[in-house]
């Protein structure tokens, strides 16, 4: 079998497979993740990082930070930070760029699957910068992925579709590892232009068993999102069977709390389960997803109308974690429910700005307007923002005040225009 190109080396792997003891577990735990095992793999790369490899090679030197990758996968957190606190302090400061990049990113994907999305995010754009520069194209994948998918919880649509382009040019290349990528590119579709845009893609994906067995232990919030999809759809056939690979994940990895997780949640929506959906949220060990199973858990409780005071406690507790991540996106769609039971809760619509806003624009009035000068109409604004088109014309009329504009062509002018003043 023939090794696939190396997660964070730009090219495939060379290294012959009896080099040394390091490159043989390294490349056993690649394949066995690769393969949907993520408890082989995690097993096969902390042996690898037992062992010293006597050659030097820059492939086994990466054999930590690839062992601290799988543990964010499997959601161990407190371990993988030990794990990565413990390279830090043994780290030499002649690293090469690779090296340098590579800890960035993986250190800055841990932290955002914490919740500490400011912290990560600034750790994967800097690990990203020094990527592109040192031409390590298999390791930016793994960094666009956490860029795209932070943007879309944040409704900040632009800065999305730029990393969901970027990963659709190295998919290009072959990649190792699609999986995350192609789950991403879906949820921008669905986010864009509804979910009709990324049916192809969900079919895809659930149709493709390596790509989904992959998925589903790099991702906990996949199996749900990808149940909750093909019901838009219709496509019942697809929630079942990614109800059944979540399953069969969760029995191959007994010992790994948030493969059940995801596999109670993806169960709970299709059968409208609340005891599987509760188990999920008190598992979960990842803070947005035990958020997104308290949030499918209030709206099936909602539909039961005696359940009120269950429902909106549920929705409180969601709407404060999707807060605490940073994830406005959900946050307002969760307060938009909370409206329906008449409690009204405060929250940024979108991706705090930092500094003054221009024009005096509010943080909505600014999100309207980043979106409608991209061309979107008022429904699809709305949409993405999670309010009625009624109120996006009322804050579009705002912003044509407050800029002095009197139509959408002017306001997509004047705010490319001021986009290439602020890149100059």
């Amino acid at each position: 079998m023939s090794f696939p190109q190396h997660p964070f080396v730009g090219c495939a792997d060379d290294i012959p497979a009896s080099s040394c003891e390091t490159a043989v577990l390294f490349r056993r735990s690649a394949l066995s993740w690769y393969g949907g095992r993520l408890d082989a793999g995690l097993q096969y790369s902390a042996a690898a990082v037992g062992v010293r490899c006597e050659r030097g090679h820059e492939f086994c030197e990466l054999a930590p930070l690839w062992h601290v990758a799988l543990l964010t996968k499997a959601r161990e957190l407190e371990a993988g930070w030990q794990a990565i606190n413990s390279l830090e302090a043994r780290r030499d400061k002649s690293n090469s760029q690779l090296m340098t990049a590579t800890t960035l990113i993986i250190r800055g994907e841990l932290l955002f699957a914490m919740g500490c999305a400011d912290d990560g995010l600034a750790e994967v754009n800097a690990g990203l910068r020094i990527a592109e520069c040192c031409d390590a194209r298999s390791l930016l994948p793994t960094g666009y992925v956490v860029m795209a998918l932070a943007a879309l919880r944040r409704a900040d649509m632009r800065t999305c579709l730029q990393f969901v382009d970027k990963l659709t040019g190295e998919a290009l290349l072959g990649y190792f590892g699609q999986a995350a990528g192609a789950w991403v590119t879906a949820q921008a579709a669905e986010a864009r232009g509804g979910v009709d845009r990324a049916a192809g893609l969900i079919a895809g994906i659930v149709t493709n068993h390596l790509v989904l067995r992959q998925l589903l232990v790099s991702e906990p919030a996949a199996a749900s999102w990808l149940v909750r999809a093909s019901r838009k759809l219709g496509a019942q056939d697809l929630a079942e069977a990614a109800v059944a690979a979540a399953d069969a994940a969760s029995a191959a990895h007994p010992g790994f709390s948030v493969v059940r997780g995801a596999a109670l949640h993806a169960a709970g929506l299709l059968e409208e389960d609340s005891s599987k959906l509760l188990e999920a949220a008190n598992i979960y060990p990842d803070r947005w997803c035990g958020a997104s199973a308290r949030e499918d858990l209030a709206d099936l409780l909602a539909k039961r109308r005696s359940e009120r005071n269950d429902t909106v406690r549920i929705f409180e507790s969601a709407l404060h974690s999707y807060t605490a991540v940073g994830a406005a996106r959900d946050a307002s769609r969760v307060a938009n429910k909370l409206r329906e039971f008449g409690v009204r809760r405060g929250v940024i619509r979108t991706v705090e700005r930092e500094g003054h806003l221009p024009h005096g624009l509010t943080n909505t009035e600014f999100a309207v307007a980043e979106l409608v000068s991209q061309g979107h109409t008022n429904n699809e604004v709305g949409r993405q923002l999670f309010i009625s088109r009624h109120t996006v014309a009322f804050h579009l009329k705002k912003v044509y005040q407050k800029m002095s504009l009197t139509s959408r062509v002017e306001l997509a002018a004047s705010w490319r225009s001021r986009q290439l003043r602020n890149e100059s």
